[in-house]
């Protein structure tokens, strides 16, 4: 440390090194949106809700995607000209954003 300040040196000059280190967290953050989800479906069956998922990103090592496979999953969270949208996934960021 210098003066509070802490010094990363990477020694591969396209980031991936400090991509790698923070891996785990965003993993951990993906799982706790995940389950934040989860916790904000709506449950007629309890389907969509046990079909939140976490999966490695593409391309980049420090991605994490939060997937549901129901089908039904992007109505309920967007609405319909008939019902309104419910935002599981969209309430769980913000209440993870602290908003």
């Amino acid at each position: 440390m210098n003066g509070g300040r802490v010094t990363f040196t990477t020694t591969r000059q396209d980031g991936r090194n400090a991509r790698l280190c923070v891996q785990p967290d965003i993993r951990e953050a993906a799982q706790q949106l995940a389950s934040r989800a989860a916790a904000n479906t709506p449950r007629a069956t309890g389907r969509m809700a046990a079909s939140w998922r976490t999966a490695p990103g593409y391309s980049d090592p420090a991605t994490t995607v939060v997937t549901n496979d129901a089908p039904y999953a992007r109505f309920v969270e967007y609405g319909t000209r008939r019902r309104r949208a419910h935002a599981p996934l969209g309430r769980a960021v913000a209440a993870g954003s602290g908003t």
